[in-house]
């Protein structure tokens, strides 16, 4: 049955990549039907759709030249998500209260009318949040991604320009602003990609705080084995709760690379093109406890694997996240995405995703093809994906057979049927009594 299964998701798979190379760019002006130039997931797939508005903390940042569709864009997002906060710098001088005339000024002004909005929908946790501005370079949305951060929302950039063959000939002849060719031959030089830091499948807050809280139960149930109470120095299972403090934000690592023109290039990659801003469903088999943090194990199928990137270096380089944070002029978001805070005892039940599925007969998972969701850490840490990506697959190795199957033979089993395995490096892997699936939105990590 699982070779079967197997095989689906193989055909799968080939029949995706088919469809990613055969996408298309539109010419600007075009009569091709909006829907099929901005068939974007998170505006066209209901299933994407529905999860946003139920259970994800989203917020949609537009981004684009001038006259590349940003109005219809917006049109959508505002039509599919009709209770989302919309802000934007143009409603400014729509409002009675605003002089029709742009200035200098006036411009200015709109835009801190913009983000106070932005503010006031994060302060009042607004479920999504729609941001229409141009957004050429970085820092004019540095604003709202610093708000994304503090407030911890996953970010979608949606973005006009990777859809159309654009050039300053061809948005001169689709504007109809009276603008010059040296405007929009200014506009593009001005254009400034933003990838992610890293790319990543984010729960929604609810699903979030349920996998953290079935965590604590595991955590409870390891300080029946003898070692681990001295490794951690940990007798109660009721003062394990204050040993770890939990994420705040909570995501399954894809893509990263500490080499910033390699991170670029995976982001802007047709794959990753393709799928991003849509929901999956992520299969976790399990937690991974050390010292130094616990994580959860997820399994990708062969879609996920599509999407996925190891830490790769240009020859002669070396970087550190000192100097990958100069190279990306980061502020303080590095450290809001890295925040964490104590653990809850209360399991959610109310808003998640989370089903908890039985273990099928001979079902068999490849080591090579799990990912992790770092849960916990002992104390707060800064942004640690390359070395925490590193210590997961090499305690991963310990669990594998000569195939590269993840093997619980050599796991032991609990009063309430949690299995658990001690592996080599002082480190403790728990298998649940059932495997956990949980949706999530594929996006990125920005700063």
């Amino acid at each position: 049955m699982q070779v079967i299964k197997a095989s689906i998701d193989s055909i799968m798979a080939t029949s995706i990549v088919k469809n990613i190379q055969a996408r298309k760019k539109y010419s600007l002006g075009s009569d091709v039907d909006k829907e099929v130039v901005f068939d974007f997931p998170f505006l066209l797939q209901e299933d994407t759709v529905s999860y946003i508005k139920n259970h994800g903390k989203v917020m949609f940042i537009l981004r684009g030249p001038p006259s590349t569709g940003k109005a219809t864009l917006s049109e959508m997002l505002t039509t599919t998500y009709p209770e989302a906060e919309f802000c934007c710098a143009d409603s400014y001088f729509k409002n009675s209260f605003a002089s029709p005339v742009r200035s200098k000024a006036s411009i200015a002004d709109s835009h801190v009318y913009c983000e106070k909005k932005a503010k006031e929908a994060c302060l009042s946790n607004a479920k999504t949040i729609i941001v229409q501005n141009t957004h050429i370079r970085k820092w004019e949305m540095q604003p709202y991604l610093d708000l994304a951060a503090e407030f911890h929302y996953t970010v979608i950039m949606a973005i006009t320009l990777y859809r159309f063959d654009v050039t300053p000939e061809a948005l001169l002849a689709n504007n109809t602003d009276g603008l010059d060719i040296r405007y929009f031959r200014n506009r593009l030089r001005q254009w400034v990609h933003v990838p992610a830091v890293a790319m990543g499948w984010f729960l929604g807050p609810q699903d979030s705080a349920f996998v953290l809280a079935s965590l604590l139960e595991s955590l409870k149930e390891l300080t029946g084995d003898a070692k681990f109470c001295r490794v951690f120095d940990v007798y109660d299972s009721g003062k394990i709760i204050n040993y770890f403090r939990a994420k705040k934000v909570v995501f399954c690592v894809a893509g990263y690379s500490s080499d910033p023109s390699e991170m670029e290039k995976h982001y802007l990659s047709d794959e990753v093109q393709y799928f991003y801003g849509k929901s999956f469903s992520i299969t976790i088999l399990g937690y991974l406890i050390n010292t130094s943090g616990a994580y959860a194990i997820v399994h990708l199928n062969e879609e996920m694997q599509l999407l996925t990137l190891d830490n790769k270096q240009t020859p002669g380089k070396r970087y550190d996240i000192a100097d990958y944070m100069a190279n990306l002029e980061v502020n303080s978001n590095l450290f809001n995405h890295s925040k964490t805070t104590v653990f809850k005892e209360d399991k959610i039940e109310e808003g998640i995703t989370a089903v908890e599925e039985n273990w099928l007969d001979e079902e068999e998972f490849k080591v090579a093809r799990c990912s992790f969701i770092q849960l916990a850490v002992r104390e707060e840490d800064l942004f640690k994906i390359d070395s925490t990506r590193k210590e997961f697959q090499s305690s991963m190795q310990l669990l594998a057979d000569e195939d590269g199957v993840l093997s619980y033979s050599n796991f032991t089993e609990l009063e309430n049927g949690t299995q658990i395995c001690r592996l080599e490096d002082e480190s403790w892997v728990v298998k649940a009594p059932k495997k956990m699936v949980v949706k999530s939105i594929y996006s990125g990590l920005y700063v």
